[in-house]
């Protein structure tokens, strides 16, 4: 975008002063002697076929020295971004070899994109140093014979000074302007990009979730679309409207890949995903995920106040509104020790606030839209049993009529759940409540008694 914005800024400044200057330029040597202009006749075409091959050489270098400043860019987001990451690994050695790294291959492919327009300025002095010898050693003999007055010979290098000068600009407007086409041909392939996840095939555009009834209808998913096997193998699976549903299972058993299907984070490779009867790729994008809050493993928070970053759900949200959604994901007993209450400032990410803290206010955030289906994917994993049992008690008293989903490491979180859904190796094993399940799911005793066992050790 700078590359362009200056190519911009160049052109506005040249494209007017600089043709005319040429245009003119020419006129009025062949007006005051059409003999010597023939000689710009022969020097520009020259110098004008330079320029041409100077850019088809630059041309190419510039999109390479563009694709380097690009990796230069993700490295420092990168580092910038896992900071801590790379200081509790005592990596920072590393990443600094691998930033000088890329560093110097930006600065060799830049060195080499940027000879060719050094170029440049000796061809241009070149060209003008010998035209104006040309043109005095032409004019020369003229004078001496009387043929031509000095003060001529002066005005037409004058003009042939302006000549060279306007073509000179031109040809370093035509540089830059190889550089801002790189730049432009980064960007089209970005705004060009297909999105996969569209409303092109939705039958039901203006239809909106009622009940938040959910079915999973011999649904299959692979990240990778040609890998063997599916993250999801023929799921089918009915959740009735208003029903609270814990999911459990193993790491990698495609918990987290389930319930991204229904906001249609991803699209089912097989099968559907319907709610209320209603295929979810017929929704529009917009009343979908109008209804559909999901509360995903990664909390994300945005600097300004917390009363700012809840409105993310619901920007025309009351006070009240506010401190209802709170009250429920049980953020309102830390904000109030807090001396600005709702305005406090958070910094970008939330990080001056601690785990649990972020994961309640992303709950409250998305509370505040008043959705029919909430999904909270293991989003109390860092508050106290505590308080996730005070959270749960206040789903079920406060949130009657909405489906909750509630992805949980921990079985006591979804042991009193309407009905538990237990993954494995991309399938469901079995669905029930709690008791049903110990008597009759392997999958599920295991897990019960491995953190049983593990809490009898802690």
């Amino acid at each position: 975008m700078t590359q362009i914005q200056n190519f911009c800024q160049t052109l506005l400044r040249g494209c007017f002063r600089s043709p005319v200057m040429l245009v003119g330029g020419i006129c009025m040597s062949f007006a005051l002697n059409p003999r010597l202009a023939l000689v710009i006749c022969i020097v520009v075409p020259i110098l004008a076929l330079a320029i041409a091959v100077t850019i088809r050489i630059a041309s190419p270098r510039y999109t390479v020295m563009q694709n380097k400043l690009d990796s230069l860019n993700n490295e420092i987001n990168e580092t910038i971004t896992n900071e801590r990451v790379i200081k509790s690994f005592v990596r920072e050695e590393h990443e600094k070899q691998k930033f000088a790294k890329v560093n110097d291959a930006l600065m060799d492919k830049s060195i080499s994109a940027l000879k060719m327009m050094i170029l440049m300025q000796p061809i241009s002095a070149l060209a003008i140093n010998i035209t104006t010898l040309a043109v005095v050693w032409i004019a020369g003999r003229s004078i001496m014979i009387g043929g031509m007055q000095i003060g001529t010979l002066t005005a037409f290098i004058t003009y042939l000074s302006q000549i060279l000068t306007a073509l000179n600009f031109v040809a370093n407007i035509i540089l830059q302007g190889t550089r801002a086409a790189a730049s432009d041909r980064r960007i089209t392939e970005v705004l060009n990009a297909k999105v996969d996840l569209n409303d092109d095939r939705a039958a039901c555009r203006d239809r909106t979730i009622e009940r938040g009834e959910i079915e999973f209808c011999d649904v299959s998913f692979r990240y990778f679309k040609h890998n063997t096997e599916p993250v999801l193998d023929h799921v089918r699976l009915h959740l009735p409207a208003g029903a609270f549903v814990g999911i459990v299972g193993s790491t990698g058993s495609g918990k987290t890949t389930l319930i991204s299907l229904i906001p249609r984070l991803y699209d089912a490779d097989g099968g559907q995903v319907r709610i209320d009867g209603v295929d979810v790729r017929d929704y529009s994008l917009h009343h979908l995920r109008e209804q559909v809050s999901v509360v995903l493993q990664k909390n994300t928070l945005f600097s300004g106040t917390i009363a700012e970053n809840l409105r993310w759900g619901n920007e025309n949200a009351s006070d009240q509104e506010l401190a209802w959604a709170c009250k429920v994901a049980h953020a309102e007993e830390f904000i109030r020790t807090f001396p600005d209450g709702y305005e406090t400032e958070l910094e970008q990410g939330g990080t001056n606030l601690s785990g649990g803290q972020r994961q309640r206010l992303c709950i409250a955030r998305a509370l505040l839209k008043r959705p029919k289906i909430l999904i909270l994917d293991d989003s109390t994993s860092a508050v106290d049993t505590a308080t996730d049992a005070g959270i749960r008690k206040a789903f079920r008293e406060e949130l009657q009529g909405m489906t909750k989903l509630i992805i949980a490491q921990r079985i006591n979180s979804v042991m009193d759940a309407d009905r538990i859904v237990v993954m494995d190796g991309g399938k469901i094993v079995d669905v029930g409540r709690h008791q049903e399940l110990m008597a009759r799911c392997v999958p599920y005793q295991e897990i019960y008694y491995s953190q049983k066992e593990e809490a009898q050790d802690e």
